[in-house]
């Protein structure tokens, strides 16, 4: 089976008071050939993350809004984290710098409902040791990927 033909689903996800509550659609994390990132960065790692990239468009909001979220930023301040104010909870990252990562919300899948974490397959990333240069190529690694996916669906 290739890429294109992974088998999508619909993942539901909150925050842990569930002030923010949203529908994800990715491919399956059950399928052999999806990777979940774990990066090892100062805020991953403190944060947990487990983390998906997605089109903006497919996480619907159910309960709030993404306008709701406090936003967090760091370092270079190109990418804001979002968390919830009432829970904590760290629930999805977006980039803020035009041209980085435009139209893409990085999730954590950690707040999905039926997902074990032991049963995912991870891509290490070194997120700690991130260079600029580094940062532009994980960018065009996904911007081809997404690409690939495209020419499949069409």
């Amino acid at each position: 089976m290739s890429e294109s033909q992974v088998p999508t689903q619909t993942y539901k996800a909150s925050c842990h008071c569930g002030a923010f509550a949203y529908d994800v659609t990715t491919p399956s994390l059950a399928h052999e050939s999806t990777e979940v990132v774990r990066c090892n960065c100062s805020i991953c790692m403190r944060n947990g993350y487990l983390l998906i990239y997605v089109p903006d468009n497919q996480v619907t909001f159910t309960k709030g809004s993404f306008e709701d979220f406090k936003p967090y930023t760091f370092a270079t301040h190109s990418v804001a984290h979002y968390f919830c104010t009432t829970c904590g909870s760290s629930c999805m990252a977006r980039s803020i710098r035009p041209g980085f990562f435009e139209g893409t919300t990085v999730l954590n899948v950690r707040l999905f409902d039926d997902v074990e974490p032991e049963k995912l397959k991870f891509k290490e990333m070194d997120g700690r040791s991130y260079t600029k240069e580094k940062a532009e190529a994980r960018v065009a690694e996904i911007e081809a990927q997404k690409q690939k996916e495209a020419e499949g669906k069409a």
